[in-house]
């Protein structure tokens, strides 16, 4: 397990993910992209925004605000300030993209 310590919480990150929490990941990738009728590559932004939800709740194994445990969601991820979000989505990148 990988702690880090973010502004206002410490969180605890597993080591890495299984295979098929891996292809889930891939999957949506996948699923944002589509391809025009000249061939160009259309990327749905919302999908991609998608995609890294699914990976932080992966990774993310537990989430402690002082002494109250916290589970993962969107909102409690939507207002972290940018550093903070950087800095988990670095984080959370390296373990999700070890092969």
């Amino acid at each position: 397990m990988k702690k880090i310590k973010l502004t206002n919480c410490e969180l605890i990150l597993v080591d890495s993910l299984t295979w098929g929490q891996y292809q889930d990941i891939e999957d949506m990738a996948i699923d944002g992209v589509s391809m025009g009728v000249n061939g160009e590559r259309k990327i749905d932004s919302k999908v991609i925004r998608e995609q890294k939800y699914k990976t932080l709740e992966l990774c993310i194994k537990e989430i402690k605000e002082g002494e109250e445990i916290k589970a993962f969601s969107k909102e409690w991820m939507n207002n972290l300030s940018k550093n903070d979000g950087d800095e988990l989505m670095k984080a959370v990148n390296e373990i999700s993209k070890k092969k």
